[in-house]
């Protein structure tokens, strides 16, 4: 019978800064930085995202108090949907959007792995800003990341 090897929480915090580092010299944060840099240089895209994250923001108040079938609710949707596609007109931004979807997946990705390795074995539960992928489009209502430096 294998004994148990006693790990201290130092080791276990150490090993997360361990692994907050690979993440952070990653291609998908690599890329990342590379694609916000691209959008620091350029202010229509800019203010695109900054005008698209505010009515998305919006949109989750509206949805909450009035509901979706509200007209201010259908027209601030109505609103984000033309922001969308000009930002589908937009090539920097689609690649920002894109490397901030890769780098939270990659992140998202190693919390469900922690997650799945101590079910069954812990009493861990999904907290509510893990119910998707994250970033603008995630399912769940949480804060788009555009400007939190992920």
């Amino acid at each position: 019978m294998a004994l148990a090897t006693r790990v201290d929480t130092d080791a276990i915090l150490a090993a997360a800064d361990q692994l907050a580092e690979m993440i952070r010299q990653s291609d998908e944060c690599r890329l990342y930085w590379n694609a916000r840099e691209k959008m620091a240089r350029n202010p229509r895209a800019q203010r695109l995202f900054d005008e698209l994250k505010k009515k998305t923001n919006g949109l989750w108040t509206l949805r909450d108090r009035l509901g979706e079938s509200h007209e201010k609710y259908q027209r601030m949707k109505h609103e984000a949907d033309l922001l969308w596609e000009s930002l589908y007109e937009t090539p920097v931004a689609l690649q920002y959007k894109a490397a901030q979807d890769e780098l939270n997946g990659l992140v998202q990705e190693v919390i469900e792995v922690m997650l799945a390795n101590l079910h069954g074995t812990l009493p861990v539960e999904r907290g509510p800003r893990m119910c998707g992928s994250g970033g603008c489009s995630g399912g769940c209502g949480g804060s788009c990341h555009a400007s939190a430096g992920a």
